[in-house]
């Protein structure tokens, strides 16, 4: 057995800690290694704590220490627009105000700073609870995410080792046609492959030029470099093939343990949501466009119209869409709106509702007939009477999404998972650890997590299946939704069995702690000190040279004024 790593105080620095899969990805990251003997902070411009906070629960609940800082000096976005630009901003400003806080630690041994700065052992009340006179003390590592354009100012001003993780690179995450930008319906495209030409295009390059060169430059300046699946580290490889660097994978991870909360009494608040015995279909994702939530509706469209549902289970079948919405998000409340109008059109009754807690009151950042229709209480059904055939659940709680996931109180059949091209997806991992048969695109990293060896008689020949992969075509989905809604309960109840096997030794946290616990121990004990390296003399030479420019000039100034 190796040598267990010796502890690191490890820092984790992430933009906005909602909830999402990169977020997901930080806590338990964060978790694992604390649970390896690491003492772990995380660092954030945005965080809702409390028990209605749009957060993950073990950023709220105690288990991790969480901070907010800078995050009062720079918008979101300009009227909408200059997103990018903004969250650059954003992190300059957290990291800032994270590499002062060391700073302070350094310089409060001075007689006078003593008395002004906080002391070590104060007491945090909650993540909101920060002050500019806060002291931290160094780490040996930080681990950045998302955007890279901070890990220089970390690595040269803060001499700190910095693991990135790569969720994909940020110059093919921006939206480059003009339907998009309009927020129109897209066709997902391959990442790998170019863009069309369109004049749009081509001016959002223009803007992004530079954007993109920092972000090429600055991810190669990490100690260390991960992604979250093979297909991210060969769109990685395609993207920076400048740096001439083979990033490590390190798959995300789902907790075994989650499920286990649910076996006890259901929460009054949350019967409704198991008091139907009509079998159900299963989505979980975010509001977005690029998310083709659509297709969940247009394939459970078909089934339903084909009467094989019924056929199979003797019951209606109704489709339930949860997902993470934030009504401050242009893209969350029109991707809503789209998708009620969609189900509308196909014949569908549907009711949207917040069952994790009132949505903030804010202003809408579109017009009023883009706006979706979200009532306030889940829907009411008389004694008799069905429920609505699709239900768009808004921010669901951990307690109620795997309250959703156990199929023997929610009567889930299956786990739909429409986004193409994606990164990795954490939520088939999530269905396969619950029992539930995923059915997801034949693209991006559901290729890597999701095992299709068919659903033949043959239960012998194709063990090991754990869900279905299908291009997207609402006609091919509807016919895999019909497969597996038809599955005898032993068959399904072995395809069950081996996903729970596949995320057990492939998809742990277990795992997770110990790849990151490896890459950030690599890091710790990377080659030559910080100062010796070239980039570090390069950037004093920058400076030193500005500097004195600067008083040069300021000095020719004064003299020609005397």
């Amino acid at each position: 057995m190796a040598p267990r790593a010796r502890p690191l105080r490890i820092a984790f620095i992430h933009p906005d800690l909602g909830l999402g899969g990169a977020e997901r990805l930080v806590v338990d990251a964060a978790v694992a290694l604390q649970k390896r003997g690491h003492e772990v902070e995380v660092f954030t411009s945005y965080h809702e704590p409390g028990r209605d906070g749009r957060s993950f629960d073990e950023t709220k609940d105690g288990t991790l220490q969480v901070h907010v800082l800078g995050n009062w000096l720079f918008p979101r976005s300009v009227f909408g627009s200059f997103t990018i630009v903004c969250v650059m901003l954003r992190q300059l400003h957290l990291v800032a105000s994270f590499l002062l806080s060391c700073l302070l630690f350094h310089l409060s041994s001075l007689p006078l700073l003593s008395l002004l700065v906080i002391p070590l052992d104060h007491p945090f009340a909650s993540s909101l609870d920060w002050s500019p006179r806060r002291q931290t003390e160094p780490f040996d590592v930080i681990v950045v995410d998302q955007l890279s354009l901070a890990v220089p100012l970390l690595r040269w001003f803060g001499q700190n080792r910095v693991v990135f993780y790569c969720h994909f690179p940020d110059l093919l995450l921006s939206p480059s046609s003009s339907a998009s930008a309009r927020n129109l319906p897209t066709t997902p495209r391959d990442p790998r492959a170019g863009q069309p030409f369109s004049f749009a295009g081509e001016l959002r390059k223009t803007y992004r030029a530079p954007i993109d060169a920092m972000e090429m430059a600055t991810t190669g300046e990490a100690d260390k470099i991960l992604v979250n699946s093979e297909f991210t580290a060969s769109v990685f490889e395609r993207t920076f093939a400048d740096l001439r660097r083979r990033p490590r994978v390190v798959y995300p991870a789902v907790n075994l343990e989650v499920g286990q909360e649910v076996k006890g009494e259901v929460d009054e608040g949350d019967k409704w949501l198991v008091s139907s015995d009509e079998p159900m279909l299963l989505s979980i994702n975010r509001y977005e466009g690029k998310k083709d939530l659509a297709l969940a509706l247009e394939a459970f469209a078909l089934v339903r119209s084909s009467n094989s549902a019924q056929e199979h289970t003797h019951k209606p079948l109704r489709l339930v869409l949860a997902g993470g919405y934030d009504p401050r998000l242009a893209d969350n409340v029109r991707t809503l709106a789209q998708l009620q109008q969609l189900a509308s059109r196909l014949g569908l009754s549907s009711h949207a509702v917040a069952t994790g807690g009132p949505l903030p009151a804010v202003p809408s950042p579109v017009a009023p007939r883009f706006r979706p229709v979200i009532a306030a209480e889940p829907p009411a059904t008389a004694k008799g009477e069905r429920a609505p055939d699709v239900l768009f659940l808004l921010n669901v709680t951990a307690r109620q999404k795997a309250l959703l996931l156990d199929s023997a109180k929610s009567g889930a059949r299956a786990l739909l998972y429409t986004p193409m091209y994606e990164h990795f997806g954490i939520v088939p991992l999530e269905g396969m650890a619950a029992g539930l048969p995923v059915v997801a695109t034949t693209s991006g990293g559901p290729t890597e997590t999701v095992v299709d060896r068919g659903l033949g008689d043959d239960a012998a020949a194709v063990e090991g299946t754990t869900g279905l992969l299908r291009p997207r075509d609402p006609a091919a989905w509807a016919e895999a939704l019909s497969a597996l809604l038809a599955l005898s309960p032993e068959r399904r109840a072995q395809v069950g069995t081996a996903g729970r096997a596949r995320v057990r030794g492939f998809f742990s946290l277990e795992r997770l702690g110990e790849d990151f616990e490896r890459a950030c121990t690599d890091a710790a004990r990377q080659g030559m000190p910080i100062p010796y390296e070239v980039g570090y003399k390069k950037m004093l030479a920058f400076v030193a040279i500005g500097s004195v420019c600067t008083a040069s000039g300021v000095a020719a100034y004064l003299v020609g004024r005397m």
